[in-house]
């Protein structure tokens, strides 16, 4: 996120003339506040007992983050795979769905040892991972002794690494397609995407999807039509599957934004089933649910987040059920 105080060039410059923001901070932070006082005055996204002046503390972080230049992957180009798995039948309908955004991929040994060894994370069937490179997805693969499938969204400036979605399963995993959402970040023209696959859960294909939307750089409507680029497609291909699963990091930082994604995706028959469970991200002592599940042809049983677990930026989220 520093490098927003660093310009491309090496040299030092103030934060009122970041070069790869073109000095528009003044506007965006008036921007940005009005919408979060707005929410403030419906009383959504935030607890309340914390003072106003946090939400300065998180369009800061988001601010910074902004003012690094992103190249992009344009195309769907070759995913990266891995087969690592041995399952075998199990004859169980128990489902276990783990989703986690691994901040730029970092810490992927701790990673993998957090998510072998934590009771609601270990032995997933589905584990969707976010802002990762090929190679933390492959470690973490090796060390669970999972299949993955792999595409980066762009290069990132943070590290300059890949920076995109995998899906990782213990059962087989086919047919991956990277969809590219509508709509740059305003400010450093990255994309977003979200990866699909066909996982074979023990004889039953399931369609997956792993994903990452744009934070609240982009309008409301923007973000809107992002998640509905997952659902169209949705809506195109999954009457042949009775399982469908999309998770993933959606930036959702307000009440109003997790109701409307949430009735996106019941429009094609998918339920939020990690509703009710702990926020997944806190930013300047301020709680938010950014980090969702969603399945059709699941029952639930129980939900959860890993709060305890500060590998990352985000909290790991569980959900286990049973296939209907």
């Amino acid at each position: 996120m520093l490098n927003c105080l660093i310009s491309r060039a090496g040299d030092s410059h103030p934060l009122n003339h970041c070069h790869a923001c073109e000095g528009r901070h003044l506007f965006s932070f008036r921007l940005v506040d009005s919408r979060l006082r707005e929410n403030d005055n419906q009383g959504v996204g935030h607890r309340f007992d914390r003072p106003p002046r946090a939400w300065y503390v998180v369009f800061f972080l988001l601010f910074l983050a902004a003012c690094q230049p992103i190249s992009n992957y344009d195309t769907e180009a070759t995913p990266f795979v891995g087969a690592y798995a041995t399952a075998t039948s199990t004859n169980s309908p128990d489902l276990r769905l783990v989703t986690w955004n691994i901040q730029y991929g970092e810490d992927a040994e701790e990673a993998a040892t957090v998510l072998l060894e934590n009771e609601n994370l270990r032995g997933a069937d589905v584990l969707l991972l976010q802002e990762m490179d090929e190679t933390a997805v492959s470690q973490i693969a090796r060390s669970l002794q999972y299949n993955y499938v792999y595409y980066p969204a762009s290069i990132h400036r943070h590290h300059d690494k890949n920076f995109g979605n995998a899906i990782l399963s213990a059962w087989p995993l086919s047919q991956p397609a990277k969809l590219i959402l509508p709509h740059e970040n305003p400010k450093n023209g990255q994309t977003r995407i979200a990866v699909r696959a066909v996982a074979d859960i023990d004889g039953v294909p399931a369609l997956v999807y792993s994903t990452h939307t744009e934070t609240i750089w982009l309008s409301e409507a923007k973000r809107t039509e992002q998640v509905a680029a997952i659902t169209d497609d949705i809506a195109a291909n999954g009457d042949d599957y009775a399982i469908i699963i999309v998770g993933g990091d959606f930036n959702s930082v307000t009440a109003v934004s997790i109701e409307n994604i949430t009735a996106q995706f019941e429009a094609v028959g998918l339920e939020r089933v990690s509703a009710g469970a702990s926020p997944t991200v806190i930013v300047g002592g301020i709680e938010f649910t950014a980090d969702h599940l969603f399945a059709k042809g699941i029952t639930l049983i129980e939900n959860g987040v890993e709060t305890e677990i500060e590998v990352s930026d985000h909290f790991p989220v569980w959900v286990q059920g049973e296939r209907e």
